[in-house]
């Protein structure tokens, strides 16, 4: 869980869940979440640049829309792997 302050409007944050690394993702719609490793290369997505709900991997430029873990504009078969999160009582919470 992460307190839902610590998370900026369209920012990005990595927190550890049961020993797994997860990237959250703030965008108008709400927050998602999921595993903070680009599918290419492992690169950590938290290191990324959120822009509404397209996030561009630091390494690669990869885009993936955060709210479906969609690969945009690519045609290989690679998407993120989502968590399941909410806001609750002014906390973040993801369920693994």
């Amino acid at each position: 869980m992460l307190p839902a302050g610590a998370l900026a409007a369209e920012g990005l944050a990595a927190v550890e869940a049961d020993g797994r690394r997860i990237c959250l993702a703030r965008t108008a719609e709400g927050v998602s979440a999921f595993d903070d490793a680009c599918p290419h290369r492992g690169t950590p997505l938290s290191e990324g640049r959120l822009r509404g709900a397209v996030l561009t991997c630091a390494a690669h430029t990869w885009e993936f829309d955060v709210r479906s873990g969609e690969l945009l504009r690519l045609r290989a078969p690679a998407c993120l792997a989502m968590v399941p999160a909410r806001e609750r009582a002014g906390m973040i919470e993801v369920a693994l």
